[in-house]
């Protein structure tokens, strides 16, 4: 067996955690279809109203004509216009979300908050002693369908860089398990782009230099990792070999929350706001879930030659509706004068200064990560910034 092979046994078994990852499937489109009988197995689209409105759920019906979260609504209409659009109820997925941490309670106090419908849990010891990490994610699963009438996809795996990948590996609905002896035959033919984090820009300069499976990137000297993708390089050649020693953090406060994309190719500035409105939709849908009131709002843009430009703006009074946070993201524009010629690779946009409350969130009293940033799945198509 290579060496780095048995480095991450020797990784694994050193430090053998449990980790389950749940995602709830199509969460906002499931509530609504739950909840009215008439749409049940039709094609749902949650979006907001109005004219930069963008999807915040799609049904699995609805996805089958090709809609996505994160897409202009309008194009979701000339998708599929025989689907039925609602507003985004958040109070009621409020309401869902703290239903779903009460039955991950049962089990163990150590979950991790990613979003409004999916969470992180250590089930190296469970409350209730089952024996396996895989009978607790099958007990969770089936408690969220008999109680809540929802289904949710699990992924078990020794750390949370596997069990990510494992819940979406039979979605929705699934249950997917890597036991420690299998993590090396699993990852030898995992496409890069199933790695967290590698979008479609990262996926086509490691295409460039032969990448196209986790085993092709253990290939690959940590030196020449580096030197192309900066530290993320050294991220990557550790997850390449099943190494993730990142600990299941139970309620950390959120000092931030942001979400960005890298454009397939360079574009002007003026390209970039459809899809800076669509990532501000999911940090507007994600700050929801936050207890704390956030008091900045931040636009982030990366030059065609990788120069980071950040503007930020305090309000007296932060916007009350995702369409007065677009148009207040949307104003930070004016403050970038590169002139008409500068291209960009990535835009993002986030909300930081978070103010303390009492009050409590989703899945747990604060949102999951000092420094939570959304990356958009897969990347976004080029065609939405046009």
């Amino acid at each position: 067996m290579p060496p780095e092979h048995s480095d991450a046994e020797a990784l694994i078994s050193a430090a053998i955690r449990k980790i389950v990852h749940i995602d709830m499937d199509a969460f906002y489109a499931s509530v609504e279809q739950r909840d009215d009988p008439t749409l049940r197995g039709r094609p749902v689209v949650v979006a907001p109203r109005g004219p930069r409105s963008v999807v915040c759920a799609a049904s699995y019906e609805a996805r089958r004509f090709g809609i996505r979260s994160a897409m202009p609504a309008l194009v979701a209409e000339r998708l599929c216009p025989q689907a039925a659009f609602l507003p985004p109820d958040f109070p009621r997925y409020q309401a869902v979300s703290r239903a779903v941490r009460a039955i991950f309670v049962r089990h163990t106090n150590q979950i991790e908050p990613l979003s409004l419908d999916e969470a992180y849990l250590d089930v190296t010891e469970n409350k209730r002693c089952l024996p396996t990490a895989t009978r607790v994610a099958q007990t969770i699963r089936a408690e969220i369908h008999e109680e809540l009438h929802l289904t949710a996809s699990a992924g078990v795996a020794p750390n949370k860089f596997l069990a990510k990948i494992a819940s979406d590996w039979k979605k929705p609905d699934g249950l997917f398990v890597i036991q420690p002896h299998q993590v090396d035959s699993f990852l030898v033919s995992l496409p890069v782009d199933r790695i967290p984090g590698v979008g479609r820009v990262t996926e086509a300069r490691m295409a460039g230099l032969g990448i196209r499976t986790a085993g092709d990137l253990r290939t690959m000297d940590l030196a020449l990792m580096e030197r192309h993708f900066g530290r993320y390089g050294h991220r990557l050649h550790q997850l390449s070999r099943g190494i993730d020693l990142q600990p299941v953090v139970a309620d950390r406060a959120s000092k931030s929350i942001s979400a960005e994309d890298t454009f397939a190719t360079d574009i002007p500035l003026a390209e970039t706001r459809p899809l800076l409105c669509a990532l501000a939709a999911r940090v507007w849908a994600a700050s929801r879930q936050n207890a704390r009131l956030a008091r900045t709002i931040v636009l982030k843009l990366k030059t065609k030659e990788f120069h980071t430009l950040t503007r930020s703006l305090t309000p007296d009074a932060m916007p009350a509706s995702l369409d007065a946070f677009q148009s207040a993201a949307l104003s930070l524009y004016e403050r970038i004068d590169l002139g008409p010629s500068q291209l960009y690779r990535l835009v993002g946009v986030g909300l930081s200064n978070f103010q303390a409350d009492n009050a409590a969130g989703l899945f747990g009293p604060e949102a999951a990560d000092p420094a939570e940033v959304l990356h958009a799945p897969n990347a976004l198509p080029s065609t939405l910034t046009t």
